[in-house]
């Protein structure tokens, strides 16, 4: 295999990602779009990462740019790994400019495979993959500085699936990830974060508006009972939907190990006071990524597909209206939905006939 890869981001999960591959043999390319570039200035003149933590060291990168084709020359895995809101502009970004021979992965996905065949059209198409989750609790500490607190389990997902069985055994000396899902449909409605943040960023708004006059750290002093109530609400709702697509959704068992049939308390106890949670900080804000891309991005197309297959989901759509009146918009337009998805008005069987195979 080529242990040439490119990672595309320049935050928390693009920064461990770079360091475990690294450590692992791999030569990896970090691309970060022009206009962030400030934010990692340092790691443009150093390309060298220090890490602490359950990966520890200093780690050197093969070329760190802002120049696209540059990034990605004579690399099969294109590994991306941003906030599901920079999933257009990559996807916009890379058409024209990959081939048919390339893998796109995202992590965490949130659908962007279907919204990448989209963009891409009848553009020579990659495989494009999509993780259910990021598979590192990390953060960035100063520049060129991170602390990896612990490593996730996480599953994958193909578009087209019918490309899974060939790659799989290649992508699995990327990450270890624990299994194949059916297609990119049940990666979406896996996705991890949005069942586990929701809940303790609903209760939280007024302790995360209150920083930094109070400290607050999520899985410390947000994941309480009631908070934990609603992730188990939201989590039986997407599983429902699953159910009529023909899945058995396992997400929150997969994330935290608990057993199906789990209650609020084994949910709460698995969380709270887990050692590669509670030391990060934050949300610090309305506007973190902890709101505004689990919602849109998770809880949206959940809700939608819901519609589309005529499942309610009531915990899940009373937590976007909250969402829309703390942020002052309308996430039912701007997040992702069955239109922009390429979805509208497709069957269930067209759906799971399109995702297969990559062709409507």
């Amino acid at each position: 295999m080529n242990k040439k890869v490119a990672i595309l981001g320049g935050g928390h999960g693009a920064h461990g990602m770079a360091v475990d591959l690294i450590s692992r043999g791999f030569t990896v390319n970090l691309f970060e779009m022009p206009e962030f570039r400030q934010n990692i200035e340092q790691l443009f003149s150093s390309k060298t990462i220090e890490s602490s933590g359950v990966v520890e060291g200093r780690f050197e990168l093969n070329l760190v740019t802002s120049d696209i084709d540059q990034a990605i020359a004579g690399v099969k895995y294109i590994l991306i790994v941003t906030p599901a809101f920079a999933h257009e502009g990559y996807a916009r970004l890379l058409k024209g400019r990959v081939s048919s021979d390339q893998v796109v992965v995202l992590y965490p996905g949130a659908f962007a495979a279907l919204l990448f065949k989209g963009i891409f059209a009848k553009e020579p198409c990659p495989v494009i993959a999509e993780a259910n989750n990021l598979p590192y609790d990390t953060r960035i500490t100063a520049p060129c500085k991170i602390s990896m607190f612990g490593l996730n389990p996480i599953n994958i997902a193909f578009m087209p699936a019918d490309k899974g069985p060939e790659l799989i055994d290649e992508m699995r000396t990327i990450h270890s990830f624990v299994r194949v899902y059916d297609d990119v449909l049940e990666a979406g409605l896996s996705i991890v974060n949005p069942g586990v943040h929701t809940g303790p960023c609903l209760t939280s708004i007024s302790a995360i508006e209150n920083w930094p006059k109070r400290s607050f750290f999520l899985y410390e002093h947000g994941v309480t009972p009631g908070a934990m109530k609603i992730n188990r609400a939201i989590d039986h709702e997407r599983k429902a939907v699953g159910e009529k697509f023909g899945y058995h959704l396992t997400p929150t068992e997969d994330f935290s190990g608990l057993k199906e049939g789990y209650s609020w308390q084994d949910l709460y106890m698995a969380i709270h006071g887990n050692i590669s949670l509670t030391p990060i900080s934050g949300p610090h804000e309305i506007n973190s990524r902890y709101f505004t891309e689990d919602c849109p991005f998770g809880l949206v197309p959940w809700s939608a597909l819901g519609k589309l297959v005529g499942v309610e989901t009531p915990t899940i759509d009373s937590a976007v209206n909250i969402y829309n009146q703390v942020h002052e918009c309308n996430w039912w337009e701007k997040g992702r939905n069955t239109k922009n998805l390429g979805l509208k008005e497709m069957t269930v069987e067209q759906i799971k006939a399109y995702v297969k195979t990559g062709r409507k």
